[in-house]
């Protein structure tokens, strides 16, 4: 297509704002820097891609080797141009980057889109090219995205910013999708499913602007209601936090693909919750903190966007679905069980409807196998599934069906999701088992009515949890009140961790819990066998015995600890034995009561500052796993919210006949522990309390280790 003119057909509607990165993504006026009258060059694909879809505003190539390109007139440089222009694009080689991005923002570019990797050789005592182009646009207050990006696609305002044309791009739609993946950009662009965006952004190296600007600006768009992100790292974790927290109080929900999940951030720690809080643990926590979604596939990341974009919100956790195959409803009721989907339990007029209109031997329950002689098959189907979805206990809908194309069933089917779509105002989705099956006009068309298609059984029950689950936690927030810590308290800590040289010893770390609020057990230290006696006086039996000797962080593993100490004698003899090969320092500490041994932990993860770790514990902590890591601080109720997740839960709960714990007490124990972590945890590398026996009684913790802040060392 060729114009006349640089300024195309009609102008863009609503105007772009102060913002660099809302005039970058919503440009009115863009230059093309490299631009090429060459067929198929890099630098003409950006001109025409731009004509091509439909660019309103005005597009300049700026090129001294032309005249014009595309029809458009070309210009020599970007200082001849007639207008500051909002968006200045790179289309030149790494070697021409620096010198290009300093004649932009010199004529006042307000932003750029930099596709180049920004490689060169390296050279002593100058700064790499990547560091010397963020300077620029840092000095210009300018916006880039990229380098080494794929550019940008707005589906509002029809800008479509990229060097390799997409012939068959997403409709408009409701999704903001931000990537630093460009294959899964670009897949994402081509998707065959369609899914509607609002904006598409491949964020590239981030030099300047950050996933967390394109989230702000997305946050902005009336249009977006949904946010899905391909995410490698996060540049500025403060701001990114503050974004998503503004993203839950707007209502629209943060969806989150993590790279690099299993990468190991703690490999030479000290206490056990370095290695028990790793990465994927830690991000976890900040999800569920800021109620993000996070997903682990493409296939799961599509279907999660398409059924939050879809604007209906489900009135209940409980689900009810009806499938055409008995067999595929065994295999969907195995994996709904994985991920804790709950089916609601039908109402006596729900089950009678049922009963009255399937075939004879079918069973009026939820999940339902409606198929039966294939005689009356789509009354029978529109009838039982509006049934399910005038039900009050259910949430949402599920129709599940492979529809392949050429079957007789195909639009059959589709008629009746159609149907019960427009005769509730509940989420009513189909569900391909088979996801290759499904028929892609027919999907077509059911997304038209705004009726989700989620491809693949496990992904698709996957973002019906995510939808059940992101739901759940907005309607059930409330204000987090967690204990109080004394000012006093607080600065003499502070005090003694700034001049500390190495972990504080059991006894120290014990105060030190103590003085935070957690039970700890009564416990004396002994250099000699004279004070030795002196302890054993004023404690009571049975007692242990622990080494205190500097550098053993888990005595147990050392020979350090003696148990079951029942008189004077024996405890003369353990220290001697303790003491030769030790050292004579100990700590005599009171026998708890019997109870289950817990696990509090805490970690200074480089991103996101303090995380808390609880878990059953002991000697075995890491070979069990069985634990919980979250974002300080909480209050008692969200703590004991948090032990019911864990996998030996019953253990606690009084399994076998053994008598529960106590758990307020236990609660208030991991309150007092966050509190602590979220105040001073920056001033520490870890701390461990392990164990902490939770009885019927109440809690107390019997040893503990505290890390202070550049104290690290290899075991």
């Amino acid at each position: 297509m060729a114009v006349s003119s640089n300024t195309l057909a009609g102008d863009i509607t609503r105007a772009a704002s102060d913002d660099p990165v809302a005039a970058m993504l919503r440009a009115r006026s863009i230059a093309v820097i490299g631009a090429s009258g060459k067929a198929g060059a890099f630098g003409r694909n950006v001109v025409t891609h731009l004509i091509d879809t439909g660019y309103r505003g005005r597009l300049y190539p700026v090129n001294p080797r032309y005249d014009d390109i595309a029809g458009l007139r070309c210009y020599s440089a970007v200082d001849a141009l007639p207008e500051v222009v909002d968006c200045a694009i790179l289309a030149v080689a790494d070697d021409k980057l620096e010198a290009t991005l300093e004649a932009a923002a010199a004529a006042g570019a307000r932003s750029a889109v930099i596709f180049g990797a920004a490689v060169e050789e390296p050279t002593a005592g100058r700064p790499p090219l990547t560091d010397r182009l963020a300077a620029i646009a840092r000095n210009a207050g300018m916006a880039i995205c990229g380098g080494n990006c794929m550019g940008f696609l707005n589906f509002i305002d029809d800008i479509m910013v990229g060097g390799w044309p997409y012939k068959y791009p997403p409709p408009r739609g409701h999704i903001g999708f931000i990537s630093h993946s460009g294959s899964s950009y670009s897949a994402f662009a081509l998707n065959a499913r369609q899914l509607g965006m609002t904006h598409m952004i491949s964020s590239g190296q981030e030099l300047v602007t950050t996933v967390s600007d394109y989230l702000q600006f997305l946050l902005t768009q009336q249009e977006t209601r949904v946010v899905g992100c391909i995410l490698e790292t996060v540049r500025d974790p403060e701001r990114f936090l503050a974004t998503l927290e503004a993203a839950d109080r707007k209502g629209v929900p943060v969806v989150i693909l993590k790279l690099g999940r299993s990468e190991h951030g703690k490999a030479m720690t000290r206490a056990h919750s370095g290695a028990l809080a790793g990465s994927d643990a830690a991000h976890r926590a900040v999800f569920e903190r800021y109620n993000v979604i996070g997903v682990q596939t493409l296939d799961e990341l599509a279907n999660t966007l398409e059924l939050l974009a879809c604007n209906r919100v489900p009135i209940t956790d409980e689900i009810a679905l009806a499938t055409d195959s008995g067999g595929e409803r065994t295999m969907i009721v195995d994996i709904a069980a994985d991920l804790g989907l709950r089916w609601a339990s039908l109402s006596p007029e729900t089950t009678r409807v049922l009963a009255e209109n399937l075939d004879a031997g079918l069973a009026p329950v939820n999940p339902l196998d409606l198929w039966g002689t294939g005689h009356d098959h789509e009354r029978i189907a529109r009838t039982c599934l509006q049934a399910l979805a005038d039900d009050s206990q259910v949430g949402q809908v599920v129709f599940a069906s492979n529809m392949p194309s050429g079957r007789p069933l195909l639009n059959a089917w589709g008629r009746v999701a159609e149907a019960v779509h427009s005769g509730t105002t509940k989420p009513v989705l189909m569900l391909g088992n088979l996801s290759s099956a499904f028929d892609r006009d027919e999907a077509a068309r059911l997304r038209g009515l705004g009726i989700p298609v989620l491809l693949g059984t496990a992904p698709g029950l996957e973002a019906i949890a995510a939808n059940v689950s992101w739901h759940r936690r907005r309607r059930e927030r409330r204000v987090i009140r967690p204990p109080a810590i004394a000012p006093e308290i607080l600065h003499r800590w502070q005090a003694r961790f700034a001049g500390e040289e190495s972990s504080l010893n059991t006894h120290d770390s014990l105060a030190f819990a103590a003085d935070f609020g957690i039970p700890t057990a009564l416990s004396r230290i002994a250099h000699s066998e004279v004070e030795l006696r002196q302890v054993a006086s004023t404690l009571r039996f049975p007692l242990v015995l622990k080494t205190l000797k500097p550098g053993i962080d888990h005595k147990f593993d050392a020979g350090g600890v003696v148990l079951d100490i029942e008189s004077p004698d024996e405890l003369l003899t353990a220290w001697r034995e303790l003491a030769a090969r030790l050292g004579p320092t100990v700590l005599v500490q009171e026998t708890s009561d019997p109870g289950v041994e817990m696990f509090l932990g805490l970690t200074v993860d480089a991103q996101w500052g303090p995380l808390v770790t609880i878990g059953l514990g002991g000697t075995f902590v890491e070979v069990m796993r069985d634990v919980i890591t979250f974002m300080p601080p909480v209050d008692a109720e969200l703590a004991v919210t948090y032990l019911r997740r864990l996998r030996g839960f019953e253990v606690l709960s009084g399994a076998r006949g053994r008598a529960p714990v106590a758990l307020g007490p236990l609660g208030d124990a991991i309150a007092s522990f966050s509190a602590m972590a979220a105040i001073i945890g920056l001033a520490l590398e870890e701390m461990d309390i392990n164990p902490i026996i939770a009885t019927p009684q109440g809690v107390v913790a019997v040893d503990a280790l505290v890390v202070p802040r550049g104290r690290r060392r290899e075991h």
